[in-house]
């Protein structure tokens, strides 16, 4: 980009949150700027080969960050257009209430969230009617209360359905 230009708002990163925040925001009439850090990933075989993209990590930024204790470790981490729904595995999955609070654990207490799961369900619903999640309310006893899914689920290749039958 050469010259000068001006933009209302600058979105950082084109993965989910950065694409669901342009989508809101496209017929505000505001100029908006999505700035990413990599490029477009290329259209080859391997994007459709789970060991390509979850073994062999082969989209997966090269990059080594470093934990608390200083040890090197290697994110899941993806710097490319579309950011990491671009290899989005086809869950998505609330928080429960219960994850929003404060927790004991072996090595202490951590702090809960500043806001609750009541206070962000109407962002799953708009979320999801986005991202035409397909599902079947109460099949999972963990999942928080909630209105129907979107879209109906997904029917089960024959094996799996099979399998689902017997349970």
């Amino acid at each position: 980009m050469s010259g000068t230009h001006r933009f209302d708002i600058v979105i950082i990163g084109s993965g989910f949150g950065g694409a669901a925040a342009a989508h809101v925001l496209q017929d505000t009439g505001a100029s908006i700027l999505i700035l990413e850090r990599g490029d477009f990933l290329p259209q080859e075989k391997q994007n459709w080969d789970i060991a390509e993209v979850s073994v062999k990590r082969r989209y997966d930024a090269e990059e080594t960050w470093f934990d608390e204790r200083g040890r090197p470790f290697s994110p899941r981490i993806y710097y490319n257009v579309g950011g990491c729904s671009k290899v989005f595995g086809g869950v998505a999955l609330r928080f429960r209430a219960e994850d929003f609070l404060s927790r004991e654990h072996c090595g202490g207490r951590t702090a809960g969230w500043p806001i609750s799961y009541e206070e962000l369900r109407p962002y799953y619903d708009r979320a999801e009617r986005l991202l035409q999640v397909h599902g079947l309310k109460e099949r999972d006893p963990t999942e928080p209360d909630r209105g129907d899914f979107p879209c109906p689920p997904i029917p089960h290749e024959p094996v799996i359905a099979e399998l689902a039958e017997r349970w």
